[in-house]
């Protein structure tokens, strides 16, 4: 597998609330969630160390094969997707754990704005592909017939209790079935879910044309265009955005 990623800030008031990080076959994507500056986290830390804290700690786990130290989670609610056996839950559900031991002695994390972030993760596993979807960033699974499937997540983010992770999208892909894994935050998905400019194979061919950094910087050029939102309404002008693309040569 080939990764390539760009990540870009949304504003200079606030750092990057975006993670990415890729090693040994494994990638995860993260988006921090970016309250009102001034909210009272309840952590010392912020939203963009959580981010970075979660996504190392969870790239990790995958690459080490490391179970959860936690208790386990939580049955989710009627309706909720939850496959017998699903790949990459445990080891994010053990990675949440992690983060909330490492600064519970200093911070509140019964506050209900204590830092959280979305994730995705994929690991390759011999000659399959297994992914993870939590909360509202997106997976685009582009396979070798073209088709584009876009998976993106609900309402769930992870925070300090490892038992969100079970609300988690997963799934197994064959790897001779994938072109590619293309992987984004809401601040990347803008030009087909917000402003309208592709659709999702669009989408994915931009990324291989201009590149991650291309996909952004068009993102970029189109939120401009609209200064006050009026056009295409948004909680934020410009929204921190990161797209990772993930190869398979042999494919």
């Amino acid at each position: 597998m080939r990764v390539s990623w760009a990540t870009d800030q949304g504003s200079p008031e606030r750092l990057n609330e975006d993670f990415v990080a890729a090693a040994g076959g494994a990638v995860v994507v993260l988006d921090g969630c970016g309250l009102p500056l001034g909210t009272d986290l309840g952590c010392v830390h912020g939203t963009a160390w959580y981010s970075r804290s979660l996504g190392t700690r969870l790239l990790a786990r995958i690459l080490d094969g490391l179970g959860p130290q936690a208790a386990p989670p939580v049955a989710p609610p009627e309706g909720a997707h939850r496959p017998a056996r699903r790949p990459l839950v445990a080891r994010l559900a053990g990675a949440v754990a992690d983060v909330a031991a490492s600064h519970r002695a200093t911070c509140d994390l019964a506050v209900p704005t204590t830092p959280a972030a979305t994730v995705l993760a994929l690991r390759v596993r011999g000659d399959l592909v297994d992914y993870l979807v939590l909360a509202d960033s997106t997976i685009l699974l582009e396979r070798t017939t073209g088709e584009v499937e876009e998976i993106t997540g609900g309402p769930h983010f992870a925070a300090a209790d490892p038992s969100v992770a079970d609300f988690a999208i997963t799934g197994t892909v064959p790897v001779g079935e994938l072109r590619r894994v293309l992987m984004l935050t809401d601040g990347a998905t803008r030009l087909a879910d917000t402003i309208g400019a592709t659709d999702w194979p669009g989408l994915a061919r931009l990324a291989v044309e201009h590149g991650p950094a291309g996909v952004i910087e068009r993102t970029r050029e189109a939120e401009r265009t609209d200064p006050q939102g009026l056009r295409w309404p948004r909680r934020k002008i410009h929204d921190d955005a990161t797209l990772a693309v993930c190869e398979f040569p042999g494919a």
